[in-house]
């Protein structure tokens, strides 16, 4: 008993003896660093003591010094103001002379002057003439001087750029009366130049002699900032405020940086000056701190490494102590670790244990094993004869021969994932892995241990997974990878029964106008409900998959072997789609209505598609069921193919011509009713390099299709503006309008206005002489937006003219509000004016309307005199057309025209 409570004592004090052994060296520490902080403050003390008695030392030598010099200085006065008296009898000779004599005794003065009160000069040193000194602020004070014994100071003055004087003056009158006059020494500064340098003994100091104001009289080294500067006045208050002659402290110069300063109060008492003088020495305070500062970050720097040195040693000792009895506990718990760690490895992998006697045929499960299938231990043992039973079929024969391989010795462990019944009847999915731990002499497994885990989370995450990787997530239908794999197959399938398919590719009218309108989550709703009645008039064998946004896909497969009868079927199922996908919808208690656009392609025996060319062939039929008006469906006929390529072809030129600069102007004229050229319109042609000059009939439709047309249209304004502008700078076409089509796409481009007035301003192009032409048709939508481009550019001088006027539609409201210059009465009107009475009756109706509205008319397509004539007569007086000429080249009307307005 007292062994085992001797080696507790002995156990307690060796845990506590670290903490004991480290409080002694944080005292050591401690008391060694106080000590260390106690001789540095003494040190940085003992260092501005000894700096500051040298600066007061130095301050006295000044202050004597500079006592003499202005002692001299009243000297010289008293004697220049003595030559006025009477008792001298001095003339004004003999008073020159003395103030030269004084001047020439004295090294620094710059002028002795002698002056009336009202600041003329009585007499001076030199022979300069001048009258008035320009110092007005001593002239103020002048007035001032009463006493006759006292000696004036002032403020040093600037009479040069960075050359200043200091005066000293004294009353000429001997009694205190004041506006006698003075006798004014004027001092150069470096006077006491001499006296105060000698007493700087270090580069970073400074003397300043500040008066009782705190501006400076005298500063050393010179800077004709400190004469200006009147920051004196803080360290002049700090002086006072202490009520000794003589002050010590630290203070910050005007730049924030900290100085030692020493000032002293000189006594003048018998000297008679009206001003207390202060002298100031500075020094920067880092120089001063600098010797205590090197002190302290060496012996900082020693005392660091010393006990750096001494912890390490602490530590490095008490860490071999800990790994002595760190051995010494290592092997105990070790094995208690150990098992702890497989129990914790089991627990975290919700891993059961199961031990296979392979010759009983008795399986040995753990708690855990057991509650995966809802069972305790001991219930599982009661099954242990017929444990395979409770396997499932499927995956029965695949795990026993897995066991048996590996019992045999084929395969170094055994792994196998299968579904087992649970207690309540539900099929869980099991992963097992085992190995077996001891065999017979011929290899045969005697006894396998192992474990199971509950996988079924996994397997239904990989179903889930699956599922979403083939099926449409808003309709459960399968999606395109689907969709392609099962065409695919049919494709292959067809190809060797001889049987035919066809796919039919749906998609619904209008449907972005929907979604925009009743937002999106109705748009979902529709097409669930699409979805439903695909999948209700197609069969099971039948694929429907949503290829996505509003499109649909139906494959059908085993139609028949007769091509005619395949197809058949296909008509119907597709008159099946329109017939169903027309019905109402109800949607939150509204009706709404839904027609599909279908395109139907076979395929078969005797035609070798891929799985591209079908979708892509179906999807060209849907386009063609959709130019059909809608709510249709086509079959997919090859002709459809040939045109889509020649599309591409085209489209692939026209951008080349775009960037290789093949379109080309041509201008065709605008004449009055005297054949006179008023105007021409810009239009383009294609000079294409294999045949030729194309119409822009050939064209336009597909670049407007393409979005092409943006970009050529810019094309046709830039170069129509230049060459508008260059007519500006030609008398024969100055009067000239252009005229240039503007396409509806260009019209609705947001950044319309700002580019037409871009390429206007970058071309030099005058507005009001161009007009730019809209049609009808762009008037069926936008129209607000429309009138608000037009009348910017409007404002900006540009006219519109509305082309093809009567073939389309114009509401008289909108054609009252839009900011038109010209109406152009289409040729199909003119054409027949003198055959029809109609097309007679429209054109006399335009022409009435133009009038009414105070609009321009031309007239297109003007081919015969007649019609010329009866336009004249209806008050048409603007013509275009094969009449006169067609459209031409530039240098065809340059030569055809502008000759005949010279001789106009």
């Amino acid at each position: 008993m007292f062994t085992k409570l001797l080696w507790r004592v002995l156990g307690e004090r060796q845990a506590a003896r670290p903490v004991t052994e480290w409080v002694v060296f944080a005292a050591g520490l401690l008391s060694s660093f106080l000590l260390l902080g106690y001789l540095i403050l003494s040190e940085r003390r003992m260092a501005e003591f000894t700096e500051a008695e040298r600066m007061r030392s130095q301050a006295i030598v000044i202050s004597q010094s500079l006592h003499r010099q202005l002692e001299g200085v009243r000297s010289g006065l008293l004697s220049a103001r003595a030559a006025f008296d009477v008792e001298a009898n001095c003339d004004e000779v003999c008073r020159h002379t003395l103030f030269q004599g004084l001047k020439r005794s004295m090294p620094g003065v710059r002028a002795l002057l002698a002056i009336r009160p009202n600041g003329n000069i009585v007499l001076s040193d030199d022979d300069l003439g001048d009258r008035h000194l320009d110092d007005q602020n001593f002239l103020r004070d002048l007035a001032r001087i009463c006493s006759g014994n006292m000696m004036y100071a002032y403020q040093p003055y600037e009479n040069e750029p960075n050359s200043f004087n200091i005066k000293m003056a004294m009353s000429l009158g001997r009694d205190d009366r004041c506006g006698s006059g003075a006798v004014v020494m004027i001092l150069n500064p470096e006077y006491f130049d001499a006296v105060m340098r000698s007493a700087l003994y270090a580069d970073d100091m400074n003397v300043a002699i500040t008066d009782g104001d705190g501006r400076h009289l005298l500063f050393v080294p010179p800077d004709p900032a400190h004469f200006r500067d009147q920051s004196g006045r803080d360290y002049l208050s700090q002086h006072r405020q202490t009520g000794n002659d003589v002050s010590v402290m630290r203070l910050k110069d005007a730049e924030g940086v900290p100085r030692l300063v020493v000032q002293r109060t000189m006594a003048l008492q018998d000297v008679f000056m009206n001003k207390q003088l202060v002298i100031s020495l500075t020094r920067t305070a880092a120089r001063v701190d600098a010797g205590w500062i090197r002190l302290a970050l060496t012996s900082g720097g020693v005392w660091l490494a010393f006990w750096l040195v001494c912890g390490l040693g602490l530590w490095a000792a008490q860490r071999r102590t800990r790994a002595i009895h760190e051995l010494t506990r290592a092997a105990d718990q070790e094995r208690a670790e150990a098992a702890e760690r497989v129990e914790l490895a089991l627990d975290g992998g919700d891993l059961g244990l199961w031990d296979l006697d392979v010759a009983r045929d008795t399986v040995i499960v753990c708690a855990r094993a057991s509650a995966m299938l809802g069972y305790t231990a001991e219930q599982q043992e009661r099954k242990h004869h017929d444990w395979l039973s409770e396997v499932h079929p499927e995956d029965l024969e695949h795990l026993t021969q897995e066991m048996e391989r590996h019992a045999r010795g084929e395969i170094p462990a055994f792994e196998a994932e299968f579904r087992l019944r649970h207690r309540n009847g539900n099929w869980i999915w099991l992963q097992s892995r085992g190995k077996a731990v001891a065999r017979d002499a011929s290899g045969n497994a005697l006894r396998v241990l192992g474990t199971r885990s509950n996988i079924t989370a996994r397997k239904e995450a990989e179903a889930e997974i699956a599922h979403l990787a083939f099926y449409d997530g808003l309709t459960n239908l399968p999606n395109r990878r689907l969709l392609l794999d099962r065409l695919g197959h049919a494709i292959a399938k067809s190809e060797r029964n001889g049987a035919h398919g066809a796919v039919l590719f749906v998609d619904l009218d209008n449907f972005k106008d929907l979604n925009d309108t009743l937002g999106h989550d109705m748009g979902d709703r529709l097409l669930e409900m699409v979805a439903y009645r695909l999948q209700q008039v197609t069969r099971e064998s039948d694929t429907v998959a949503r290829l996505g946004g509003d499109e649909f896909v139906i494959l059908l497969e085993d139609l028949g072997t007769a091509l005619a009868e395949a197809a058949s079927h296909a008509e119907m199922v597709a008159h099946k789609v329109l017939n169903t996908l027309k019905l109402p919808y109800t949607l939150d208690g509204n009706e709404l209505r839904s027609t599909p656009s279908i395109g139907v392609v076979m395929f078969g025996a005797g035609h070798h598609h891929t799985i591209s060319d079908l979708l892509r062939q179906a999807d060209m039929a849907m386009y063609e069921a959709k130019a059909a008006g809608r709510a249709t469906f086509r079959f997919f006929d090859p002709s459809m193919k040939a045109a889509l390529d020649e599309n591409a072809s085209l489209e692939s030129e026209l951008r080349v011509a775009l960037a290789r600069e093949q379109f080309r102007l041509y201008y065709q004229p605008v004449l009055n009713g005297d054949g006179t050229p008023v105007g021409v319109e810009a239009l383009i042609r294609w000079q294409h390099p294999k045949h030729g000059l194309v119409s822009p009939l050939t064209f336009i439709e597909l670049a407007e299709k393409t979005g092409l047309i943006i970009d050529i249209g810019e094309w046709v304004l830039e170069t129509a503006c230049r060459q508008l502008a260059a007519w500006q700078c030609d008398p024969r076409s100055i009067s000239l309008t252009m005229a240039v089509n503007v396409s509806a796409r260009q019209l609705r481009h947001p950044d319309f206005v700002q580019r037409v007035l871009d390429i206007v301003a970058r071309t030099g192009a005058a507005p009001h002489r161009l007009k730019l032409e809209l049609t009808e048709s762009m008037l069926l939508a936008d129209v607000e937006d429309i009138i608000t481009k037009m009348s910017a550019l409007k404002q900006r001088g540009i006219g519109f003219s509305l082309d093809d006027f009567g073939t389309g539609y114009s509401s008289l409201s909108y054609l009252q509000r839009l900011p038109l210059d010209q109406l152009k009465i289409d040729q199909s009107f003119v054409r027949d004016m003198l055959n029809t009475h109609h097309a007679a009756s429209i054109v006399e109706a335009i022409t009435t309307l133009g009038r009414s509205l105070s609009l321009g008319l031309v007239a297109e397509g003007v081919e015969s005199q007649a019609q010329w004539l009866r336009l004249r007569e209806l008050g048409c007086h603007l013509y275009q057309g094969y009449l006169f000429d067609p459209p031409l080249p530039l240098e065809v009307f340059t030569a055809r025209y502008l000759p005949e307005l010279t001789a106009a």
